[in-house]
């Protein structure tokens, strides 16, 4: 679909173009950032709005990070209660996924990890909320994405091999 842009004559060709469509990332950015040039204050509640949202989004980070953090700790507890029942052996030798106690920090691990994301993320969006502009991080969305699917993956072998 190839929209037209809006007819508004007063509106820059860079915010015409994201209202058509092909740049809805940074649309209502760049409404505020004109409505502000044309002597139209950006209320204070929009950006209490965008500052609850993000403190939001901070949180579910936090609750995902504590989710995994716990689920390690479930993990390697569980392996150690099955080495006192000995169904699992205690000196295992061989690759390091065979342990489930290294299954189980390595979950910790990431929760840690995502909880210094969480908090990178929350100020640096913060410090966009206040300049009025929003950058999307799409390569540490993608990277971070592609890490957890591969600790996914390699958690998956671990238990299918087991």
């Amino acid at each position: 679909m190839n929209n037209p842009p809006p007819s508004d004559p007063g509106l820059p060709e860079e915010l015409a173009r994201s209202i058509a469509g092909k740049d809805s990332g940074t649309t209502s950015t760049l409404l505020s950032t004109h409505r502000t040039q044309l002597s139209i204050k950006r209320t204070g509640l929009a950006d209490l709005r965008s500052h609850l949202a993000n403190e939001r989004t901070h949180l579910a980070y936090l609750r995902t990070a504590i989710s995994l953090i716990g689920f390690g700790i479930t993990i390697n507890r569980f392996s150690v209660f099955l080495q006192e029942k000995g169904r699992l052996a205690v000196d295992q030798t061989g690759p390091m996924l065979r342990s489930s106690e290294h299954a189980g920090a390595g979950m910790v691990v990431i929760g840690l990890a995502l909880t210094a994301w969480s908090v990178y993320r929350y100020w640096h969006v913060n410090r966009d909320i206040e300049q009025a502009r929003f950058r999307p991080l799409h390569r540490a969305v993608i990277a971070l994405t592609v890490l957890l699917l591969a600790a996914g993956g390699f958690t998956a072998a671990w238990l299918f091999l087991q």
